[in-house]
């Protein structure tokens, strides 16, 4: 008991230090857990400020651009809008001359004739300060009769194209398939200027009798310029809100780039670089060539953003900023606007001091909780222990008291067991001595008769002396199996399964000579195992009393017992079977219980399988299960109890050498 006292004292201590260390780490790692997620959100929110900030700003820059691009388009529209008006009643005109011509010559001159006084009669028409002008050529040949410009008279229009790419013919033949007037927009040479091509809004209808196409066009580069001025002074007077945002609109010469390849038409926060030249091999402080790569940009898609490095106005310092560019077309306009990152990065730098602080605030608040109830934790966790500890010793003597009553008991039930066993065997080896005890009385009365008559020759006497002698080496060696059974030397060590099984048999012969059992064999005579042999036998004879029994009981008429083994690359197989119906499926789970019998308790302990299953699991580290089975044997079905026991080998080269 004082023995027990101190291994209880003695583990408490780890105990309690465990449950302390464990409280420690608990503590530690949840902090550390806390203060992780806290950083990977405070990180989160900044990514997520970042983005919005970015997509926010991205999304005023872009409505900023594409407000004068709609601006653009209006006025553009506008003015094409208040042409197609004027050109519409002017080829009215046209047509109402065309007809009066038509009509008054149609019968004293011919076609080509009648052409000409057309043609003659709208060459005199001018308007718009000599601008504008009539022009008229043949629907099917293609080919000018009339025109202000002479070079155009007699030529074939079917592959002119204008300097940017359109077909003259292609547009009026569109612009005529669903409509009576049509109109369309090209670039053209002026009468008092046939070196340049000029933006030109045209108007065309066809004159049918003579099978004509009469236009008129109205250059409005003129115009435009207006426009254009227009809108740049509504764009200059408007303020972006933020000092640093900006909008820019570069009137672009050269879409390749160059020195000079566009001009400053309008910055809203640097007045001063109107009217200044601009070269795409500027580079910025990384240095990339900033207006190369927003001018392929608009070159290739015709919009998008672009980050690079330029001056902040607020500060004259290169900060990193994001642009939206965008080609206007029609004019060769690219509008820009953007925002400087540094703005962001000062309000980030400020939500992180500010998150910062309250991380800071939270940690020591979240230390001094843990540093409290980690205390906490261990003075309740001391007076538990000691609380534990007091009743694991109450309960611990009881069950020592227990355990050493329920010893005495088991090794009492244990010895019974025992001692049927040698009841048995006692009754084995009487039914075998009684055989070789009949042979040498029998022997030794017939040397005293032949004695007594005078017939006992040299021969006789040495023969019944040999049979004597061979019987009572017999009873020795029957004694000698019994002792070695009895004894029970606990000694581990390797032994072949062929000498096991021949023990078994002969220790149980009077049973199964008494019983008529068939004994069928098939064991394998290279099986070598390590254990204890006896235990073995003892085991292997509890299972052929309870199959003997369960034969007797069942009345089985042909009573089989059969024993084979196999083996496996590390493991013996041994397998005992018999004929006499199985094992009752409701106690088959049971079988393995101490103390669990189906017999009168005079007839058996309950112990017999469950030592079995002991010797063989803790006692050998091996395996032992039972199961119902049903096989033929000799054409015949039979079904029965099969156990199965499964021990470790022993490698041949070892066995020798052992």
């Amino acid at each position: 008991m004082k023995n027990t006292k101190y291994k209880s004292k003695r583990f408490l201590l780890p105990i309690l230090l465990l449950v302390l260390v464990s409280i420690l780490l608990i503590a530690s790692m949840s902090t550390y857990i806390t203060i992780s997620m806290f950083k990977n959100h405070m990180n989160e929110h900044i990514e997520k400020t970042k983005s919005n900030y970015t997509q926010e700003h991205k999304n005023k820059v872009y409505k900023e651009v594409n407000f004068v691009k709609d601006s653009i388009k209006f006025q553009i529209t506008k003015i094409e809008n208040k042409l197609k008006i004027s050109l519409k009643e002017k080829i009215k005109i046209a047509q109402n001359v065309a007809s009066f011509t038509y009509n008054t010559y149609k019968n004293t001159h011919n076609k080509e004739q009648i052409k000409e006084k057309i043609a003659n009669a709208l060459a005199v028409i001018k308007f718009n300060d000599n601008r504008g002008y009539y022009f008229m050529y043949d629907n099917r040949t293609k080919v000018i009769f009339g025109h202000p410009m002479k070079k155009f008279i007699g030529r074939n229009m079917t592959n002119f194209r204008d300097i940017r790419g359109q077909s003259l013919m292609q547009l009026d033949t569109a612009a005529l398939k669903k409509n009576k007037i049509g109109y369309s927009k090209i670039y053209f040479n002026k009468p008092n200027n046939q070196k340049e091509e000029f933006p030109k809004i045209t108007c065309i209808t066809k004159f049918e009798p003579l099978d004509l196409v009469l236009g008129i066009g109205e250059y409005f580069d003129v115009i435009e310029k207006r426009t254009k001025q227009y809108v740049l002074d509504r764009f200059s007077q408007t303020n972006v809100k933020e000092k640093d945002r900006y909008l820019v609109i570069l009137d672009v010469h050269n879409m390749k780039g160059g020195d000079d390849f566009a001009t400053v038409l309008l910055n809203s926060n640097r007045p001063e670089l109107v009217g200044k030249k601009v070269s795409d091999k500027d580079k910025d402080i990384k240095g990339n060539r900033f207006r190369k790569d927003f001018l392929a940009l608009v070159d290739e898609k015709g919009e998008g953003f672009s980050k690079y490095w330029y001056k902040k106005p607020s500060t004259n310092l290169p900060s990193l900023k994001i642009s939206y560019f965008y080609l206007q077309k029609d004019w060769n306009w690219i509008i820009a606007s953007g925002f400087y990152y540094e703005d962001l990065e000062e309000e980030i730098a400020n939500m992180k001091e500010l998150i910062t602080t309250h991380t800071n605030n939270t940690i020591n608040k979240t230390l001094a909780w843990v540093v409290f109830l980690s205390f906490l934790a261990i003075v309740i966790a001391i007076y538990v222990s000691f609380r534990i500890d007091k009743i694991i010793n109450k309960y611990t003597n009881r069950i020592i008291e227990y355990e050493n009553n329920k010893r005495e008991q088991e090794s009492l039930l244990v010895q019974q067991n025992k001692l049927a066993s040698m009841g048995e065997m006692i009754g084995n080896i009487a039914h075998q001595w009684r055989q070789p005890l009949s042979v040498i009385s029998t022997a030794a009365t017939g040397i005293q008769a032949q004695k007594e008559y005078d017939i006992l020759t040299d021969e006789k006497l040495n023969s019944s002396c040999n049979l004597i002698n061979d019987n009572a080496q017999y009873l020795s060696k029957t004694i000698d199996d019994f002792r070695d059974f009895i004894k029970g030397d606990r000694r581990q060590v390797k032994f072949k399964l062929r000498d096991i099984v021949d023990s078994l048999l002969k220790l149980v012969e009077g049973n199964i000579k008494n019983h008529d059992i068939d004994m069928i064999l098939d064991i394998q005579e290279d099986i070598n195992i390590n254990g204890y042999p006896n235990e073995l036998v003892q085991c292997l004879i509890n299972i052929f009393n309870n199959a003997k029994d369960a034969l007797k009981e069942q009345n089985i008429e042909n009573k089989c017992i059969f024993i084979s083994s196999t083996t496996t690359e590390y493991n013996a197989t041994i397998k005992l079977k018999d004929n006499a119906g199985g094992i009752p499926k409701d106690i088959i789970s049971k079988i393995f219980e101490p103390y669990f019998t189906t017999k009168h308790q005079s007839q058996g302990t309950g112990l017999g399988l469950s030592m079995s299953y002991s010797l063989v699991v803790e006692g050998m580290k091996g395996n032992i299960e039972a199961n119902n089975i049903t096989y033929m044997y000799k054409n015949k079905e039979y079904s029965g109890a099969e156990f199965v026991i499964t021990l470790p080998l022993v490698a041949r080269e070892e066995f020798e050498k052992a």
